[in-house]
């Protein structure tokens, strides 16, 4: 039988191991997970990034970008849809035939929003990174989403349409 001792010193040197080891290495993965930056009013997104960007937003930005004709994608499942989604969004959740449109739409460089339900709604994020990491450039998340949008009043735009 397996003493304890042996285990829990196992244990600890692979533990020391593994943490020295993302230490040294150039693309070490963060032991804390760095907020993502959000961005005010005053995002330019006419500069052409040089590597791929992530950036949060507010129901500010979001609306002045809407007005503005930025292209918003609506990351929650199907079923939610049937309450309605930002008009003019792209409501797929499918990552591969959204990739498929947006290359044609937008390109990999142009701005692109990102939503789902509400703050704490995880799917924009994850639709974001794998959006991402297929080499899209710029990409904006609004995390207030469809609540933050809808309890403003603004305009919604149903599946039917």
């Amino acid at each position: 039988m397996i003493n304890i001792k042996h285990l829990l010193f196992y244990f600890i040197i692979s533990t020391i191991f593994g943490f020295g080891y993302n230490f040294l290495i150039i693309d070490g993965i963060p032991i804390i997970a760095t907020p993502l930056e959000t961005v005010s009013n005053s995002v330019n997104l006419s500069e052409p990034n040089t590597e791929p960007m992530i950036r949060e937003i507010s129901l500010e930005t979001a609306i002045e970008l809407h007005d503005k004709g930025v292209l918003f994608i609506d990351a929650r499942a199907e079923e939610y849809l049937e309450d309605g989604f930002i008009p003019g969004a792209i409501a797929n959740d499918n990552i591969e035939l959204l990739h498929d449109d947006l290359e044609q739409k937008l390109g990999y460089d142009t701005a692109f929003v990102v939503y789902c339900s509400d703050d704490d709604c995880g799917s924009s994020e994850e639709m974001a990174f794998d959006l991402q990491d297929m080499g899209f450039m710029n990409i904006l998340i609004f995390k207030g989403g469809w609540k933050s949008w809808t309890e403003s009043n603004l305009p919604v735009q149903l599946k039917d349409e």
